[in-house]
């Protein structure tokens, strides 16, 4: 936290600085340094807040962006923000998830990943017909309450968890060259919802939890049934796209975000384990190594349009999608 103190030295000094400046030339300009003057105190103010608001150890996170990008994840989707994509319209889905393999599970100590290797084509999407994907990672967000566990929000309004399926454009060797390219990934978000009875698509996953309770530690799995979960057919009808960010540090702008409309269910039980994963390393069990909240606050929509498969009474009207397709 050195440089934010550093820089709350700084802004101290540029408050005092430009009330001095603000008192000698007031009797020459009026009344409208007088609101130059109180610009300092505002800014001192809003600083503080948001330091109050985020307890993050560097400035980068404490802005919520590590650059100044516009298209950062994840966003509240809103219905005057949607417009109607026909070309996404009964759009399919061809998965082929391949269940043996080197795989991984992984305690990062901001989410539970499973990574996967390989490079065959897995996922084929209908209105993206020149590329072919791979599934290279899976993970999840979830908190302490039914509704706030999901990164995305729908009208300001979360779910009990979110699962991203991170797939690399198999046109690049890697997921790291992947991200360097605007048609290098797709991300599809899959909303959590809480239920009575468990998930077993979830199962294999909650089995391992406890080899990765802790930050650093990680798992190797030969199989894993990664197709269970791909929602069936009937729930990929209605999403929404929109071009976005990585919603973990480095925040790359270089996804392309597919979010289903309809949520898995995930029991209370499957819930409550997520919940004993610690964001710290076995030797830091401490009062103060809290269990994991990886979740990244909503960030702005700015000027993007997002497009649905679906048409929506409340939506943006048509901004010529429909038009570039024919």
């Amino acid at each position: 936290m050195a440089f934010l103190s550093q820089l709350q030295g700084g802004l101290q000094q540029l408050k005092q600085k430009t009330s001095e400046l603000a008192e000698q030339a007031a009797p020459s300009f009026g009344a409208s340094f007088a609101q130059l003057k109180e610009a300092p105190k505002f800014m001192e103010s809003a600083f503080k807040n948001g330091l109050n608001k985020v307890k993050l150890d560097s400035l980068g996170k404490v802005l919520n962006v590590p650059s100044l990008g516009r298209n950062q994840s994840p966003i509240d989707i809103v219905p005057v923000i949607t417009a109607f994509g026909e070309h996404l319209q009964n759009a399919h889905f061809e998965v082929h998830y391949e269940s043996t393999g080197e795989f991984r599970a992984v305690n990062d100590g901001n989410s539970v990943w499973l990574m996967r290797e390989g490079n065959s084509s897995e996922l084929a999407i209908s209105f993206l017909a020149e590329e072919q994907y791979h599934l290279d990672a899976v993970n999840f967000h979830w908190a302490t309450e039914p509704m706030n566990g999901s990164e995305h929000t729908i009208g300001g309004v979360g779910y009990a968890g979110e699962m991203h399926l991170i797939h690399r454009n198999t046109r690049f060797a890697n997921l790291a060259d992947a991200f360097k390219q605007p048609n290098g990934v797709v991300t599809i978000a899959v909303f959590l919802n809480e239920s009575h009875d468990d998930n077993t698509a979830f199962s294999p996953l909650i089995d391992i939890l406890s080899q990765i309770r802790y930050k650093g530690s990680e798992c190797k799995l030969c199989s894993f049934d990664f197709q269970a979960f791909f929602p069936a057919a009937e729930k990929t009808k209605e999403f929404w796209m929109y071009e976005g960010s990585e919603t973990t540090d480095p925040f790359r702008e270089t996804v392309q975000w597919i979010v289903i409309r309809a949520a898995l269910p995930i029991s209370s039980h499957q819930l409550d384990k997520l919940r004993e994963v610690r964001a710290g390393g076995y030797h830091e069990e401490t009062s103060d190594n809290l269990a994991m909240k990886p979740l990244r606050a909503v960030q702005p929509a700015n000027s993007r349009t997002i497009q649905s498969s679906f048409r929506s009474v409340a939506g943006a009207p048509d901004l010529g999608f429909n038009r570039l397709q024919q």
